[in-house]
This record gives structure tokens, C-alpha cells and sequence, in this order.
């Protein structure tokens, strides 16, 4: 499965945590989602996107994934997103994945573009030490 990732798990080492395993960097190939913005959420670190129509959002499809990476993904986001199908652009050619795209109604999109180095600088080391805690605790994690 393919899926395009265009927040916290555009950071490798969140993602290696995610699926248990690190992706090489070429794993990552650079693409962008239009119609949509990228924005910070009143009261957490991470971003959502909002369908705009005249927005891109720059982020990375990852190809390759197995159901077990799907599920342990959807316990990583959690019921508040579904998984939806995009079509992104990667290298001037359009082509359709999966998006973990929030219910937008349970979030609260702020002001702001949300920006992954800003967010690896400020928040990445909390975070990661916060979602170790959970993702430990969630039944996805702890029996493979």
C-alpha cells in the first residue's frame, strides 16, 4: 500500500517508531497534495490538513507498506482520522494513495502553517517520548 504522510510522519525517526522499523530515506519520495492546507490544531503539536482549493500541502508517499504498517498507522492516528483515498503528485505526474485525512469536524485548525523543522526543533523530543508511552500501552504494539 501507498500512503502519503505530510506531518510528524515525515520525520523518520517518529515514523521508524510507528512501524517498528526504520524505512531507508529513499523509501520517502517527495510529493504534494492540492486542494488542501496544512495548519497547526488549537492545542496539540501535530497538523492537520483542510480541504482548500487553493492549497498544497508538501509532504512524501510511502510505498511499500504491509497490512500490519496499515494497522499499527490507524492505532498511530487514532478515530480521529479515516483513511481516505488522495491523488498527490509525484514528479509532475498525478497518481492516487491513502491519506490518514482528519474528521475535520473533531479538529480545530488554527491560524499558522505548521512547518516540520520548527516542529522538530520545539516539540519533536517530548512528542516522541509521549507516543512511545501510549503506542507501548496499545495492543497493536505490544503483541508483534
Amino acid at each position: 500500500m501507498r500512503f502519503f504522510f505530510y506531518g510528524t510522519l515525515l520525520d523518520h525517526d517518529v515514523t521508524a517508531l510507528v512501524l517498528g522499523r526504520r524505512l531507508p530515506p529513499r523509501a520517502f519520495l517527495p510529493a504534494t497534495l492540492h486542494g488542501y492546507a496544512r495548519h497547526c490544531a488549537r492545542g496539540v503539536t501535530y497538523p492537520v490538513i483542510v480541504r482548500d482549493p487553493n492549497g498544497t500541502v508538501p509532504g512524501a508517499v510511502v510505498c511499500g507498506l504491509s497490512a500490519i504498517d496499515v494497522e499499527r498507522l490507524a492505532a498511530y492516528e487514532g478515530p480521529r482520522y479515516r483513511i481516505a483515498p488522495l491523488t498527490v503528485e509525484i514528479h509532475g505526474r498525478l497518481t492516487t494513495v491513502s491519506v490518514f485525512e482528519p474528521l475535520e469536524k473533531r479538529f480545530e485548525p488554527v491560524d499558522g502553517a505548521w512547518d516540520l523543522t520548527l516542529w522538530q526543533r520545539r516539540y519533536k523530543r517530548a512528542f516522541v517520548d509521549r507516543i512511545r508511552r501510549v503506542l507501548s500501552a496499545h495492543p497493536v504494539y505490544s503483541t508483534r
